[in-house]
C-alpha cells in the first residue's frame, strides 16, 4: 500500500485504540475485523461508525496526561504538589515556567492532537462515497469528524500559535516537510468546521450514543472560540442560541453543583460534551480508558481513593481568596461550589478525615471534584483509574460565555444563574465594562476550578500583559511574555526541518 501512514493508523485503532475511549456505544467494536487498507475499509455503516469511535480516542490521552497541567498548574489555581524533589520533573517545568521543547506533556498534546486530526480527516474525507450507510449516520459521522478536528486543532493553536494545518489524508513525506500556518488560518479552520458541524448534527442522543458531539456541543464550542478571538458580537449570538433552545437540546444547570461529577449523572443534562471514560481501564496510563485524575488528585498517601493518592494540583491560596466567605478561615466560604471542589482540613468522607497538611500540600489542600471513593471505584489493579467522566465543556460555560460577551446590562440574570446555584447574592447593578469583565473572570475562576480553562482565560483576556501581571502577582515571577505560546516539541522539528520554533525557546 502506498500509504503507510494511513494502513499504520488502522491497524492501531481497530487492534488497540478503539477500546481505550468511551463506555456505552462508543466502546461498541470488533478487535477481530480484518483489515487490509484504507481503500477497502470505509464500505459500510459499520466501518464508518467505528472510525468515528477512533477519533474520539485521543481525548482520553489529552485529559488524562496534558490538559490539567497546562490548564490548571501552569496558572494561578494550581501547583504541582506531589512527593518533591524528582517527582514530575516534567510537570515542574511547566509550573515554574522552565518548559522546554522537549517536554514531554508538551509533546503528548502536539502528538494526540494530530493523531485526532488525521482519524477525523479521513472520516472527512471517506465517509461520503460510502453506499451502504443510511444519511442520519452518514451526516453524524460528517458531523462529529468536524466537530473533532475543530476541537483539536482549538487546542492546538491556543497553545502553541501557528501550527500546520491540513484538512487531507497526508502522507509521511507530506507530513515530514508541512510547515506552520498562521493561526488566523487555523481559526478560520475551526470556526468553518463548527459551522458545517452544528447543521449535521443531531441535538440529542438515545441511551446507548450518550456522549456523542451534538449540534448543542458545536455552537457551545464555536462560542468559545469567538470569545477567545474577542469577537464578542459572535460569541454571545452563538451562546444565546444554545440558552434559547436549552429544552431542544436537554440543557439545563443542576440544583446542586456537586451533581456535575456524580458517576450517576454522566452525559447528564447540565453537559454539553466531555470526555467518556470506563471502569476496567488499567492502571493510571495516559493512554488507557480509565480516568488518572481520582488518584493524582487524591489527598497525597491517603487512603481515601482507592490507591491513596499522589496529591497532584494541589490547589492555590490564590485560588482559595476567590471563594466567597464570611470569615478568615476556609470554613466560613458560602460559596458551595468548594464543598466539590476542594479539599480542606476538617473535611469528612466515611472514615477519612483531611488533616492540616499534607506531603506537597502544606495547608491541607487538594482537588475533589474528580473525587470517587474507595468504595465506589471500579478500576483495574486496585483501583488505578475510575469511570468518572471529565468535563470539557458544562451549559454553566454557556451562561458565562453570553454574560461576559454580551456585558453588564444583557449578560447579568444569565450571571446571576450560577451564582444563585451557588448559595451567592446576584451581582452588583451598574457595573462598568471593566468591573464586568473583572467579576465574569472571578465567575468562571471558582465556576471552573480545576476543569482546566484558567491558563487559556489568562491568555485570551484583552490586555496582552494579563497573564503576565497575574502569574507574577501570584508569585510565579518567571513567567515571560513567550510563555504565551509553548515551544514546539523538539523532536517533531527533528522530524520535520519546516517547522520554526516560537521565540525564546
Amino acid at each position: 500500500m502506498k500509504n503507510k501512514l494511513l494502513k499504520t493508523f488502522l491497524i492501531l485503532f481497530v487492534t488497540t485504540v478503539l477500546f481505550t475511549q468511551c463506555k456505552k456505544s462508543l466502546l461498541s467494536y470488533d478487535p477481530t475485523i480484518p483489515l487490509s487498507s484504507v481503500d477497502n475499509y470505509y464500505s459500510n455503516e459499520a466501518e464508518a461508525v467505528i472510525a468515528v469511535n477512533a477519533a474520539y480516542t485521543p481525548l482520553s490521552a489529552i485529559y488524562n496526561g496534558a490538559a490539567w497541567h497546562l490548564g490548571d498548574i501552569m496558572s494561578d489555581d494550581a501547583d504541582l504538589g506531589g512527593g518533591g524533589g524528582g517527582d514530575g520533573l516534567e510537570t515542574a517545568e511547566l509550573d515554574n515556567f522552565n518548559v522546554t521543547s522537549f517536554n514531554p506533556i508538551i509533546n503528548l498534546m502536539w502528538a494526540q492532537c494530530y493523531f485526532g486530526i488525521l482519524r477525523t480527516n479521513l472520516i472527512i474525507a471517506k465517509v461520503p462515497n460510502i453506499a451502504n450507510i443510511t444519511p442520519v449516520i452518514k451526516n453524524r459521522s460528517l458531523g462529529e469528524g468536524k466537530f473533532l478536528r475543530a476541537l483539536y486543532y482549538y487546542h492546538l493553536v491556543r497553545l502553541f500559535g501557528d501550527v500546520p494545518l491540513y484538512t487531507n489524508a497526508i502522507t509521511v513525506a507530506e507530513a515530514s516537510v508541512i510547515a506552520r500556518s498562521p493561526k488566523a488560518q487555523v481559526y478560520a479552520q475551526i470556526i468553518a468546521d463548527l459551522k458545517s458541524a452544528e447543521t449535521l448534527l443531531p441535538n440529542t442522543y438515545g441511551v446507548n450514543d450518550k456522549g456523542r458531539a451534538t449540534a448543542g456541543a458545536a455552537k457551545g464550542l464555536l462560542a468559545a472560540v469567538y470569545l477567545t478571538l474577542g469577537d464578542k458580537t459572535n460569541a454571545a449570538a452563538k451562546a444565546k442560541e444554545v440558552i434559547d433552545n436549552k429544552a431542544v437540546y436537554g440543557y439545563d444547570l443542576w440544583e446542586d453543583y456537586g451533581d456535575n461529577f456524580k458517576l450517576e449523572n454522566e452525559n447528564g443534562k447540565e453537559s454539553v460534551f466531555e470526555v467518556q471514560y470506563r471502569s476496567g481501564g488499567g492502571q493510571y496510563s495516559d493512554y488507557g480508558a480509565g480516568q488518572k485524575l481520582n488518584t493524582f488528585f487524591g489527598p497525597r498517601l491517603q487512603n481515601v481513593v482507592q490507591s491513596a493518592g499522589y496529591g497532584w494540583n494541589v490547589p492555590t491560596i490564590n485560588f482559595m481568596d476567590q471563594y466567597e466567605k464570611t470569615g478568615v478561615s476556609y470554613n466560613t466560604i458560602i460559596d458551595k461550589r468548594r464543598q466539590r471542589s476542594v479539599w480542606i482540613p476538617g473535611d469528612v468522607s466515611g472514615a477519612y478525615t483531611q488533616p492540616s497538611q499534607l506531603s506537597g500540600s502544606p495547608n491541607g489542600l487538594d482537588v475533589k471534584k474528580y473525587f470517587i471513593p474507595a468504595t465506589n471505584t471500579a478500576g483495574d489493579n486496585g483501583g488505578w483509574t475510575c469511570a468518572l467522566n471529565v468535563p470539557i465543556m458544562r451549559y454553566s460555560e454557556i451562561l458565562l460565555t453570553y454574560a461576559e460577551a454580551s456585558g453588564p446590562s444583557l449578560g447579568k440574570p444569565f450571571a446571576d444563574q450560577v451564582r444563585v446555584r451557588a448559595g451567592l447574592a446576584a451581582l452588583p447593578a451598574g457595573l462598568s465594562d471593566a468591573q464586568w469583565l473583572t467579576a465574569i473572570y472571578k465567575e468562571r475562576r471558582v465556576e471552573f476550578g480545576f476543569e482546566m480553562h484558567r491558563w487559556y482565560d489568562l491568555l485570551r483576556h484583552p490586555d496582552p500583559n494579563y497573564f503576565i501581571n497575574v502569574m507574577t502577582a501570584a508569585g510565579k515571577t518567571n513567567v515571560a511574555a513567550k510563555h504565551r505560546f509553548m515551544p514546539i516539541p523538539q523532536g517533531e522539528r527533528d522530524k520535520n526541518p519546516a517547522l520554526s520554533q516560537n521565540p525564546g525557546y
